[in-house]
């Protein structure tokens, strides 16, 4: 199958975006303004490439690539400071019933994409996190590939709904819910100055622990203009008025992704703490919007610079009693030119 490889401009933006909204495998994080402000802020130079068959596209692929460390990178997503933990293609065959051509398509798309890396990028080292829906690796193995799972945490939202979810929990935690409530602390949902907001409380947090928040404000904020309100959500929780702490959401679809945020507050506030109150009442908005996941990132060691660890374990230990599930984000390197001990090579 001959799959024609190019790279798509701003003009086409529009097809490009028609494509990740359309492919089960799409992800908010593929759209265009997304690509381009991560790579603005990531200094890695964006390569949109889509293939297609007899002029019908079959699959697109962001690329981003720069020499770092004396080794010619070619990565998707970026590295952490850009917060994304996966991206990679997007295949157009959701249509396709016949397994065999799914998987030609698959290949032949591949093929064009490698012959790209090689031949035009030169690229020495590779690093590609699928999407959750794609979760066929079998292409990049016989490609060459070295394959790893990483895993993100899904909440069903299914009915029976919130007070099913709730009464699912363990005793102490539904108390300590309740405790906070009675002892005035709310969640709220905000706009930009919430945004910012949630992220000084982070910078202070980390200061407190030695340690710098490597996601730039201006990163979020270019993310937060460029899309509704719809698609970025943000939660705080409030003490005596005062915002103590905050996440920033992503929702697309049926989705809700639990992205950055909920440091420890700095302010002495009596227990129980505010954050399982502030997941519980993003859970509970799920509900009522009819979403059917709720997504807790970071499940990736790198990622502790951009998202603190207090969000992962606040959340996993909320979740704890609920139905979900590990979805696997594939992780997949193609090494021909250098040493494998580069695989491990640090993010700056």
């Amino acid at each position: 199958m001959n799959v024609e490889l190019y790279r798509v401009d701003r003009k086409n933006a529009g097809e490009w975006d028609e494509i990740v909204h359309e492919s089960s495998h799409g992800t908010i994080f593929h759209t265009w303004d997304w690509l381009n402000i991560a790579a603005t802020h990531s200094g890695f130079a964006l390569h949109p490439l889509m293939g297609s068959v007899n002029d019908e596209p079959i699959g697109l692929l962001p690329l981003f690539q720069k020499k770092q460390f004396g080794i010619n990178l070619v990565v998707s997503p970026p590295p952490p400071h850009t917060a994304l933990l996966y991206l990679g293609p997007v295949l157009r065959f959701d249509a396709v019933q016949q397994q065999s051509k799914r998987e030609r398509l698959y290949v032949s798309f591949l093929d064009a994409i490698n012959d790209y890396i090689r031949q035009e990028l030169k690229a020495q080292y590779v690093q590609i996190f699928l999407p959750p829906a794609l979760s066929d690796p079998r292409p990049f193995t016989w490609s060459g590939y070295t394959v790893k799972p990483e895993y993100s945490y899904v909440t069903d939202l299914s009915p029976p709904g919130a007070e099913h979810l709730f009464l699912s929990l363990p005793k102490k935690k539904r108390q300590d819910i309740n405790r906070a409530q009675k002892r005035g602390l709310t969640v709220e949902t905000g706009g930009k100055h919430e945004l910012e907001a949630v992220y000084n409380l982070m910078v202070d947090r980390y200061r407190e622990q030695g340690r710098t928040v490597r996601v730039p404000k201006e990163y979020l904020c270019e993310i937060y203009d460029a899309y509704p309100p719809e698609n970025v959500k943000i939660f705080v929780a409030r003490s005596e008025g005062d915002i103590v702490t905050g996440l920033i959401d992503i929702l697309y679809e049926n989705t809700l992704l639990s992205w950055i945020g909920n440091p420890k507050p700095l302010k002495n506030i009596s227990p129980p703490s505010p954050n399982d109150l502030l997941v519980w009442e993003e859970i509970q908005y799920c509900c009522k919007q009819g979403l059917t996941s709720y997504v807790t990132m970071g499940g990736r060691p790198e990622m502790n610079g951009c998202i603190p660890i207090t969000l992962r374990n606040s959340i996993r230990i909320l979740t704890s009693g609920f139905q979900r599930k590990n979805v696997p984000l594939l992780w997949y390197v193609w090494n021909r030119h250098i040493p494998m001990s580069i695989n491990r090579l640090p993010h700056h």
